[in-house]
């Protein structure tokens, strides 16, 4: 599996289109192939800094939505709506990972 975090900062004065954005998002990202699951936080002290976390079945399936026009239409919206360019993390569960040492 491989998890996505992306981290954006909002500009104040449109917060209330970016939650709704990233709400309509959500149910269209968990219809694309291989989107095991998305979530969506803010920061407890900072209301204005968001992130999401996808778990995508594996890389082929987060590479195709990287190239779908959904991601088109989310880095276009985003840039709108944040006030610098989103930061991405593609990351793993070391704990899940088997280990090969023996």
């Amino acid at each position: 599996m491989i998890l996505r975090v992306v981290k954006m900062k909002v500009e104040n004065n449109k917060l209330e289109a970016f939650e709704l954005f990233m709400n309509n998002l959500h149910d269209e990202k968990l219809k694309l192939p291989g989107c095991l699951h998305f979530d969506f936080f803010h920061e407890r002290q900072n209301k204005n800094v968001y992130y999401t976390y996808t778990i995508w079945e594996n890389e082929k399936y987060l590479k195709q939505y990287k190239k779908s026009d959904l991601f088109k239409e989310v880095v276009s919206t985003l840039k709108s709506l944040c006030l610098e360019e989103p930061q991405a993390w593609t990351i793993e569960n070391v704990f899940n990972q088997v280990s090969h040492e023996e």
